[in-house]
C-alpha cells in the first residue's frame, strides 16, 4: 500500500464513493417523502438539506487547519467515518419506522454526518490528487471531480435498479458496504504528511484568491439554479417530464464529459482561452434560450451548457492549487465552501422565481459574464499555463 500506484488508485476510487456516499439521502427522495415508510412532508424533505449545506460549508472552511495539525489521512479517515457512521444508521432506520416522529430529526443529524464528512474528505481529496501529480495539479483535480460527479449519478441508478422504493433500504446497505471497504483500504494506505499540506505559520488570505471565492460562489448560482430547479425550468421552456429528466442528465453528463477531457487533454495542450472564455460561451447558450425558445434545441443546449461550465470549479481549484503552492488545502477548502454557499442561496431565493425562467436565465448571464471578467483579472501576472 505504499507504493505510488496504489496510492493513485485508492485517492481517485475514494473520489468516487465518495461522491456516491454524498448523495444518497437525495437519492431516496421518494422513500422519505412515501407516506407507508417515512412520510416526510415536502417542506420537511426540502428542509433536510439545511444542515448539510451548512456542515459543508463549515467542514470544508475548517478541514485545512485540521489536516495541516493531523495529516490527510487521519482526517481523510475520519470524514470517510462520519459518512459511514451516517448511511449505517441510516439502514437500521428500517427497522424503527412505528415511531414516525423521530425519524425527522433523527434524518436531520444524518444528513449533517454526511455533509460534514464529505466536505472534509472532498477537501482533503483535492489537494491529494494534486500531490500525486505534481506537475499536472490541475488535470489531477479535474479528473478526481469528475469521478466525484460520476459517483454522484450512481445513487440514484442505484434506487432505480432496486425497482420498489419500499426496497430502499438496500441503497444505503450497498454504499455502506462499499465505502467501509475502501475506508479499510485507507487505513493501510502510506499517507505522509509532508509540506504539501502544511500552511504557513502566519499567512493572510491573498487577494487574488478572494476573486476566485467570488466567482464561485456565482459559480454556485448556475449549479445550484439546475440542480434544484432544472426540471422546473425546463418544464417552463415546453418540454414534457421525461425530456425535462433528459435534459438534467445530459446537463450533468456535459459537466462530467468536460471535467475529463479537461483533464486528459490539458496535459499537453494549452486550454487555458477556452477555460477562460467558458463562462461567457455559457451565457451565450443562456442567451440563446432566451431568444429561440425551441423545444428541440433545449435539451442539446442543456448539454453544451453543462460541458462548457464544466472546468469552472474543478479548474479554479487546480489553477489556485498552483498560484498558491504552500496554500493548497487552504485553496481546496475555501473554494469548496465558496461553491457550497453560492448554490445554498440560490437554492433558498430562486422557489419565488422558479416560473419566471427569462429572468432567472437573465440573471444567470449576468453571474456567467462577471465570472468571465474575474477571471480575466486573474490571469494578469498568473501561472494560468501551468495549470491549463
Amino acid at each position: 500500500m505504499n507504493s505510488r500506484i496504489a496510492q493513485i488508485i485508492i485517492i481517485f476510487l475514494l473520489a468516487f464513493f465518495t461522491g456516491v456516499n454524498f448523495v444518497v439521502f437525495p437519492a431516496l427522495g421518494t422513500a422519505f417523502t412515501d407516506a407507508s415508510l417515512f412520510g416526510l412532508s415536502s417542506s420537511q424533505f426540502g428542509n433536510l438539506f439545511i444542515p448539510q449545506v451548512i456542515c459543508i460549508i463549515i467542514s470544508c472552511l475548517v478541514a485545512p487547519f485540521l489536516v495541516n495539525k493531523f495529516g490527510s489521512k487521519i482526517i481523510l479517515g475520519a470524514g470517510l467515518l462520519l459518512m459511514i457512521i451516517s448511511t449505517g444508521i441510516l439502514w437500521m432506520l428500517q427497522f424503527f419506522m412505528n415511531d414516525k416522529s423521530l425519524l425527522f430529526p433523527v434524518l436531520m443529524i444524518l444528513v449533517a454526518f454526511t455533509g460534514s464528512g464529505f466536505g472534509v474528505s472532498i477537501t482533503t481529496l483535492n489537494p491529494l490528487a494534486a500531490s500525486l501529480f505534481e506537475k499536472n495539479k490541475s488535470s489531477a483535480i479535474l479528473i478526481l471531480q469528475f469521478l466525484v460527479g460520476l459517483g454522484t449519478s450512481t445513487s440514484p441508478m442505484m434506487m432505480n435498479l432496486i425497482g420498489n422504493v419500499k426496497n430502499w433500504m438496500y441503497v444505503p446497505a450497498g454504499i455502506f458496504v462499499l465505502v467501509s471497504i475502501i475506508f479499510v483500504f485507507v487505513l493501510f494506505l502510506k499517507l505522509e504528511k509532508g509540506t504539501f499540506f502544511e500552511l504557513p505559520k502566519h499567512f493572510k488570505i491573498p487577494s487574488k484568491l478572494w476573486i476566485f471565492f467570488i466567482a464561485i460562489v456565482l459559480y454556485g448560482f448556475i449549479e445550484g439554479t439546475f440542480g434544484s430547479f432544472g426540471a422546473i425550468i425546463l418544464k417552463n421552456q415546453g418540454l414534457d417530464n421525461n425530456k425535462a429528466s433528459l435534459g438534467l442528465s445530459l446537463f450533468w453528463g456535459g459537466i462530467a464529459l468536460n471535467r475529463l477531457l479537461f483533464g486528459i487533454f490539458s496535459k499537453n495542450n494549452d486550454l487555458s482561452y477556452l477555460f477562460l472564455f467558458s463562462p461567457l460561451i455559457v451565457a451565450g447558450l443562456l442567451l440563446s434560450l432566451i431568444l429561440f425558445p425551441n423545444v428541440n434545441i433545449v435539451v442539446l443546449m442543456m448539454f453544451l451548457i453543462g460541458f462548457f461550465m464544466g472546468s469552472i470549479f474543478p479548474g479554479s481549484i487546480g489553477w489556485g492549487t498552483v498560484e498558491f503552492p504552500t496554500l493548497s488545502v487552504l485553496v481546496s477548502g475555501f473554494l469548496m465552501a465558496a461553491n457550497q454557499i453560492g448554490t445554498g442561496i440560490i437554492t433558498n431565493v430562486l422557489g419565488n422565481f422558479s416560473n419566471q425562467t427569462n429572468i432567472i436565465f437573465q440573471f444567470l448571464i449576468v453571474c456567467m459574464g462577471i465570472i468571465c471578467v474575474l477571471l480575466f483579472c486573474l490571469k494578469k501576472n498568473s501561472k494560468i499555463k501551468e495549470a491549463f
